[in-house]
């Protein structure tokens, strides 16, 4: 059969489906039609925007200021040596573990070229510029003088909303170009390397070394920040950090609980159904106030909490809330085990730690993955609570911004929160995605 007539056979499969499913009667086509106007008048009002109404400068300006604040110049490399390590390891892990690699390697390939070439001859800045204007009242003419700040795009050949978007990844020519682009090839390298070993995927050694990786991942990402203030861990970078570590230590913290809360020792079951709801019983900005404002009202304990640094402080605040959640999400996930589990590791001669380390927690945690992840993105989002602590977050970012520049601002409120809002979407979007891909490779919802 010819490829014309394959072609010719989908599409007559798909015009027999609309027929079956979306104007089979009439009020399903008038629905269809309504649906089908209401989508094309919003796409074309959203482009319009994007393109031709929405005042992307301001942000164009500011791109680098929503990714790493004020973190110092010398200490950058920081920053990119964790970004490797991670790129590295998302690279390899989808390449063992992941779906097709030509999709991936175009789409890599598509943002590379367009982020990297971004940057070629543009320079958004400030000028400042004088004025003279008369005023005419009464007869009289008054001279006023003063300095209007303009922002002003110098070359360039795309639009401000490119510019906006690319988040200012891109310096022509400069060491952040060859980093961006050495980023890039890792991704794509990494992923290729990773098809290679995706042969001993089911190797045990290949399964506890990069579950090794990633666990050591997070750690060495917040040790390699200690030679820097956390007075400048600030944006994306501070949201990033503090979401980072409270998601590893909550995770322990939370399977530890739901251990604890099935026990058969009786004090250890009840410090634990205490410990979750007492911390459950608040929201989370309590405790972040807590935790800040809180000083020697506990006596020693909280004289020595109060000496931590805030922003350790906070991660400890979310490492701790968080792994109330993830406790009874776990402790779901255990009694959904069957009781036969239980009896038939016992009748093998299990011990305790052998029976729930090798036969129960790997089923409960697989049953409760959707769950786990839901916690995560929930905990992703609550980062925009650090703005209420005085911590300078994505969200207190954009604040300073707005403040800081409101004679150049021109009404561009909506879209410094649009960025603000792509960033949190963008993390949220990729949990979500390393949910379902989990959920499909372990069979969940599948017998």
């Amino acid at each position: 059969m010819s490829m014309l007539a394959v072609r010719r056979d989908a599409i007559a499969e798909r015009i027999d489906w609309a027929k079956a499913n979306l104007f089979d009667t009439r009020v399903n086509t008038a629905i269809t039609l309504v649906s089908l106007v209401a989508a094309v008048a919003f796409l074309f009002l959203t482009v319009r925007y994007f393109l031709f109404q929405a005042n992307w400068g301001l942000v164009a300006l500011n791109r680098k200021l929503f990714f790493v604040g004020s973190y110092p110049a010398d200490e950058a490399f920081r920053v990119w040596i964790a970004m490797f390590l991670a790129v590295t390891l998302i690279a390899i892990t989808y390449g063992i573990w992941g779906g097709r690699l030509r999709p991936y390697l175009i789409v890599v390939g598509a943002v590379a070229a367009l982020v990297l070439t971004l940057g070629l001859g543009v320079e958004p800045r400030i000028e400042e510029r004088a004025f003279t204007e008369i005023i005419e009242s009464g007869g009289q003419q008054t001279t006023i003088s003063g300095i209007n700040r303009v922002l002003v795009m110098e070359g360039g050949w795309a639009p401000s909303w490119l510019y906006a978007l690319s988040l200012g990844l891109a310096v022509p020519f400069g060491s952040t170009w060859v980093l961006m682009a050495g980023l890039f090839g890792t991704l794509a390298g990494g992923a290729v390397i990773g098809k290679q070993l995706a042969r001993f995927r089911s190797n045990p050694v290949m399964l506890q070394g990069m579950g090794a990786l990633w666990v050591l991942l997070i750690p060495a990402i917040v040790l390699l920040q200690l030679g820097v203030s956390t007075n400048s861990w600030e944006s994306a970078f501070l949201d990033i950090i503090v979401f980072s570590v409270g998601v590893f230590f909550s995770f322990f913290i939370g399977l530890a609980l739901a251990m604890g809360r099935v026990s058969p020792y009786r004090a250890i079951r009840i410090s634990s159904v205490g410990y979750i709801e007492v911390v459950r019983a608040a929201p989370l900005l309590v405790w972040l106030l807590f935790a800040t404002f809180l000083k020697d009202e506990l006596g020693p304990v909280g004289a020595a909490f109060s000496s931590i640094d805030l922003v350790y402080r906070v991660m400890i605040v979310f490492a701790f809330f968080g792994g109330a959640y993830i406790a009874e999400v776990i402790r779901g996930g255990l009694q959904s085990v069957p009781r036969g589990q239980r009896e038939a590791a016992q009748s093998i001669g299990l011990s305790t730690i052998q029976m729930y380390t090798l036969i129960i927690l790997p089923q409960a945690i697989r049953a409760v993955i959707p769950a786990i992840i839901g916690r995560f993105i929930a905990l992703w989002k609550d980062t925009a609570l650090l703005a209420a602590i005085s911590l300078v977050n994505t969200l207190e970012k954009s604040r300073k911004v707005l403040g800081g520049q409101t004679d150049i601002a021109e009404g561009a409120f909506f879209e410094i929160y649009l960025i603000v809002a792509l960033i949190y979407w963008v993390i949220s979007y990729m949990l979500s995605r390393l949910g379902d891909t989990a959920e499909s490779r372990l069979g969940v919802g599948r017998r």
